[in-house]
């Protein structure tokens, strides 16, 4: 099983003193019946039978501490193992690459971390009980044979017979669940696209309802799906029950006469029945959470493998890893292309073959219409994305797998998506004057301050936030400072300043600017103006 594979190959812990305990408790629950059912047959109303009734409390006790101790036991193991993974997944993405993460999607890997790891731990009070209603089960046949071979036989007959019904539907419901997980998925998407365009939807009616629709749709399939697994673990469930009451009658009205006994041998039988109703029907009732959990670790295990198979490619192996690049005099794409293309592997979109030589200390413009592949052409100049054709070259180093991440630690990048942290993360250094004068410098000294790394607000409007990138970015100092229509959501007095005196002040810093933009008004403060169309570099007849 999924689940008890996981626990053995994640557990960094023994795991041996909590199945002792549950063993224990289990056992100590099994005597309970033999204890109860021999004190009831010498129950008398004129004295206390000591004996048994020590033995009770002693087994009692055993039962509580022991179930304690391992249900705690257990839980602190199986949140110490999602931790783990979560923590390795975590580290495996922010290690993967972008083409992978936007192909997988924000709300795939949200609910395979949440969602499934949240059923895994819960599983842990699950295999607990399960074990010891095991232990309980195993005691109380084992009562049973003592007591009546045949009575032994039929219960076994019958707990085969249940077992084998489950083993038939349970391949229909790994199905059902792995289908509903699919849509689940699907559905965190569409909840993710209401947040993320809201301010969309509440513009336009029509568009809310058009999308509220389709979720609703997503919902419903779920629904039907959940509710389709549903009556099949009921069926499970009503099935034991239907099992439990058949096998009292066949030890009460049956077995007497198959095989002649004293009413006290069917009373006990009885009783033995009725003690392992309760540890069958947890074990029946377990069986949802066991197999949502069964395929939580599938299905998380199936995400870690998609990450490995996607860096695969990108690995550095034995060679050497250079972990630092000073500096550069030249960069240059020599035929440099990329293609996005479909899930059967088509070409949608080709950007190249690119051929570009920037200096350092040059200010380049990069101009072009929506979708002319400007933001791709930065990503693959910037290392984001691997070409799948053309070589990179700074100086005579030429660019490849034991040198990318060294490459791309030459860029500050300000994309059009742009994300601000809340903290000052990676800044070994932190000159806070130097922070003050900045966030003073972009006017955002009644907004926003610095406190221990960390930014007091960054719920700012898209121009106040890209002017809190671009104070990041300059923290960072480095060498090359990509800017990708920085300049487009500021108002202006902020784009002059930006064109006219700041892309200048990083000249005389020695810095590389490479920036999109569409403000034809200063196209003239760029040493050059490059001009995409169609993934292509064409000549800009406008150039000053």
């Amino acid at each position: 099983m999924n689940l008890l594979k996981l626990y053995k190959k994640e557990s960094t812990v023994s795991g041996n003193s909590v199945m002792f305990m549950a063993i224990a408790s289990g056992i100590a629950q099994g005597l309970l019946l033999g204890i109860i059912t021999t004190a009831a047959a010498t129950a008398s109303y004129d004295s206390l039978n000591f004996r048994f009734f020590l033995l009770f409390v002693i087994a009692f006790a055993i039962v509580i501490i022991g179930k304690r101790f391992a249900l705690k036991r257990a839980t602190a193991i199986a949140e110490g193992i999602i931790k783990r993974i979560r923590i390795r997944i975590s580290d495996k993405i922010r290690n993967s690459e972008l083409l992978f993460l936007e192909h997988t999607g924000k709300a795939e890997i949200y609910t395979r971390i949440t969602y499934n790891t949240n059923l895994i731990s819960e599983s842990a009070v699950l295999i607990i009980n399960a074990a010891q209603s095991g232990i309980v089960l195993f005691f109380c046949l084992f009562y049973i044979a003592v007591l009546s071979n045949l009575a032994f036989f039929i219960t076994v007959i019958a707990i085969g017979a249940a077992t084998a019904n489950y083993m038939l539907q349970q391949d229909k419901i790994d199905i059902e669940i792995r289908e509903t997980a699919g849509k689940e998925s699907t559905f965190f998407e569409m909840l993710n696209q209401t947040l993320d365009g809201f301010k969309e939807l509440k513009m336009n009616r029509k568009k809310s309802d058009d999308l509220f629709g389709y979720l609703t749709k997503i919902a419903d399939e779920t629904e039907e799906l959940k509710v389709k697994t549903g009556f099949r673990f009921v069926t499970e469930l009503m099935f034991s029950q239907v099992f439990f009451y058949t096998l009292l009658a066949v030890i009460v009205f049956v077995l007497p006469r198959l095989d002649p006994a004293n009413p006290s041998l069917v009373i006990r039988l009885t009783a033995a029945i009725l003690f392992i109703i309760g540890p069958v029907n947890l074990m029946v009732g377990a069986i949802p959470l066991f197999s949502r959990a069964n395929m939580a670790v599938e299905i998380l295990y199936e995400l870690e493998k998609r990450l490995d198979d996607a860096a695969a490619p990108f690995k550095v192996g034995d060679k050497p890893y250079i972990r630092k690049i000073e500096s550069f005099n030249e960069l240059r794409l020599d035929n440099l292309s990329f293609s996005y293309a479909d899930p059967y592997g088509t070409p949608l979109f080709t950007v190249g073959p690119v051929n570009m030589t920037i200096r350092k200390g040059e200010i380049v413009f990069i101009v072009g219409g929506n979708g002319s592949g400007k933001s791709t052409l930065l990503k693959l100049l910037t290392g984001l994305y691997y070409p799948d054709a053309g070589t990179i070259r700074l100086d005579d180093l030429t660019i490849d797998k034991t040198s990318y991440q060294a490459y791309r630690e030459m860029f500050s990048i300000i994309f059009s998506d742009f994300h601000v942290f809340d903290r000052l993360y990676g800044l070994d250094e932190t000159d806070f004057d130097k922070i003050r004068n900045l966030i003073k410098l972009m006017e955002l000294e009644k907004k926003t301050e610095v406190i221990d790394g960390e930014f007091t607000n960054i719920k700012l409007s898209t121009g106040q936030r890209k002017r809190l990138a671009m104070i990041c970015a300059l923290l960072e100092n480095r060498p090359i400072c990509v800017f990708d229509e920085w300049a487009a959501d500021q108002d202006p007095i902020f784009r002059k300043y930006f064109y006219e005196t700041l892309l200048n002040d990083l000249r005389a810093q020695g810095k590389t600017i490479i920036a999109v933009s569409h403000d034809d008004r200063y196209f003239g403060f760029a040493d050059r103006v490059l001009k995409m169309e169609y993934g292509k570099f064409v000549e800009y007849s406008s150039q000053i």
